[in-house]
């Protein structure tokens, strides 16, 4: 879980506390490290995948909107910027 927290950039906290409601719809599991059985690894399941397809279709309608609106450019300069914004040191 440290992996995933450090790589959607938020704290372990904040990803349990947004995990649980994933984890009681059955969307996502935890499994034990093969390597280390302290480490907890996040895994999709079935139902999961079944719901990540279903909304990357409402998501890449939504992005064909949004680019409608304020032009290819100007997305994709706006999602680059916010990209750039999630690699700055915190610290």
């Amino acid at each position: 879980m440290n992996e995933l927290s450090e790589h959607l950039v938020m704290d372990r906290s904040t990803l349990g506390h947004n995990l649980r409601p994933l984890l009681r719809r059955g969307l996502v599991g935890l499994q034990p490290d093969a390597e280390d059985g302290r480490t907890r690894r996040v895994i999709l399941t079935g139902r999961g995948a079944n719901k990540l397809a279903e909304a990357k279709k409402h998501w890449l309608k939504a992005q064909q909107a949004y680019e409608g609106a304020v032009g290819k450019e100007v997305a994709v300069a706006l999602r680059n910027a916010m990209g750039d914004l999630t690699k700055l040191d915190a610290s």
